[in-house]
């Protein structure tokens, strides 16, 4: 995957090549989405707790909406990662309470045939089981955002778009030079309006000039 640096002009306003950021075909969808982003350092506080992660990753977020394009193969892009996100936490959910409820049924039967000591070391790794599913799941969410297009080094003026297609990035590139060549053309197309003269405009002529001064010898004559 490949990165390009565009400015926030191109980013907000979409003045970017009709092609798809994740593989290049010819984009059909667009969509205006509003990204957030900060330093990878923060991702360290995840195994801290989600709350001092939270705190410093409010702190330090820069916010910045950016055109994206995809084609039909691509248009769910963002859908499915977040259907991935939020249908592994449900799933994360439903294996939590099916767990609790089965060894909640089942405890008087378990407890004629197995000691307390057991038991308790049962419940034990169910409890830890669970917070380490948790854990990999907070973990799982900053792992979809990077592996996903993503802005970074956000600017006043500029931003780097990252996880892009290396054909979307020469696309841009190739855009910029085509606008920049036009962008000339009309600039010396205006020059050349303002120095030529409009139909009613005087023009000097040197040589008109000198036949419409009068002859010395005629005065001559005459005086």
């Amino acid at each position: 995957m490949a990165s390009i640096r565009l400015s926030r002009y191109e980013a907000e306003e979409g003045d970017l090549p009709d092609v798809c950021m994740c593989c290049g075909a010819p984009a059909t969808e667009r969509k205006r989405l509003r990204f957030t982003s900060h330093p990878l350092w923060v991702y360290i506080l995840l195994p801290l707790g989600w709350l001092p992660y939270a705190i410093v990753a409010a702190v330090l977020t820069e916010r910045v909406r950016c055109y994206t394009q995809f084609c039909p193969r691509h248009r769910n892009y963002w859908f499915m990662r977040t259907l991935i996100t939020w249908g592994g936490f449900a799933g994360l959910l439903a294996l939590i309470v099916v767990s609790v409820t089965i060894t909640g049924l089942m405890h008087e039967h378990i407890s004629k045939h197995i000691t307390k000591s057991t038991q308790e070391s049962v419940a034990g790794w169910l409890c830890v089981s669970s917070l380490v599913l948790i854990l990999c799941w907070l973990i799982s969410i900053p792992l979809m955002q990077l592996t996903a297009i993503h802005p970074a080094d956000v600017t006043k003026d500029r931003l780097t778009l990252k996880r892009i297609s290396p054909v979307f990035a020469e696309a841009v590139r190739e855009y910029r030079e085509e606008r920049l060549a036009e962008e000339e053309h009309q600039d010396q197309r205006r020059n050349s309006r303002r120095r030529r003269p409009d139909a009613g405009q005087e023009v000097y002529d040197p040589e008109q000039r000198r036949r419409a001064r009068p002859d010395p010898e005629a005065f001559e004559e005459d005086a």
